[in-house]
């Protein structure tokens, strides 16, 4: 199939609910079943195990939630955008559903290379009326200002770079004990921010234990942070006048 004859559909689209606890593979095996019932003329690559050619944007990490997930399906024939999201919005989950679709140009970069920023939303409950908004934002400036934070992903020891990752970061106390982070970070070939990740320093550092090790999972039981919810509120490129390009308008 030559590319003149493919036609590249872009979906935005949510994880959420209990649906924000799938894996990156089990979310791309959902996502291309969501496809074939849908039934979008979507095209296979060659070779001795053809598959569908689609591509998503960076790994969600478990646990975390997001409106503002992306894939692209290649198809075969041009579905008209709106008739391509009622069948996507019929076949997917609540959890899943599509936000909206377009086309881009075949050729364009793909999804990873594509975004370079994300923002994400993380609420903090502490449980504890004693922490303030200047404890919390002490702790955070604490952290940043050591450049990397080490943890264990399974038994593999591995270490964030903030300097590259994060770009900044805005607190608001939103209740007692309630706090909204949000952050505005950066992502390339070497990696990304793990929210779950910095969390687990900003527990450490509020229990008064900076140096105890913190694991990278979906589900961590925090001492000082007993509840946190993260989700991921946007995925954008960066022009060279820095303004925010949109997946979905890239040509």
């Amino acid at each position: 199939m030559s590319e003149q004859t493919l036609f590249r559909l872009r979906v935005r689209y949510v994880k959420q609910g209990r649906l924000r606890y799938l894996g990156h593979l089990e979310v791309l095996h959902t996502i291309e079943r969501i496809i074939r019932r849908a039934q979008l003329p979507y095209a296979v690559t060659q070779g001795f195990s053809p598959h569908m050619r689609a591509g998503f944007s960076s790994a969600l990490p478990v646990g975390t939630a997001s409106d503002c997930e992306w894939y692209d399906v290649f198809l075969t024939e041009l579905v008209p955008p709106n008739e391509a999201f009622e069948r996507l919005k019929a076949a997917s989950p609540v959890d899943l559903a599509p936000i909206k679709v377009g086309y881009v140009d075949v050729r364009a970069a793909a999804l990873t290379a594509f975004i370079t920023c994300a923002e994400y939303a993380v609420n903090l409950w502490t449980g504890d009326a004693s922490v303030t908004e200047s404890m919390v934002r002490e702790a955070l400036e604490a952290i940043r200002a050591q450049g990397t934070i080490a943890y264990l992903r399974g038994k593999k020891e591995k270490s964030l770079d903030l300097t590259r990752t994060l770009a900044g970061y805005a607190l608001a106390q939103a209740g007692e004990g309630h706090f909204l982070l949000t952050l505005d970070t950066r992502m390339d070939n070497d990696g990304a921010l793990r929210p779950e990740v910095l969390v687990g320093a900003l527990n450490n550092y509020l229990d008064g234990t900076p140096d105890a090790p913190i694991h990278s999972t979906g589900t961590q039981y925090l001492a000082r942070i007993p509840r946190y919810e993260v989700t991921r509120t946007a995925q954008y490129a960066l022009s060279d006048e820095g303004a925010h390009l949109d997946p979905l308008h890239v040509h």
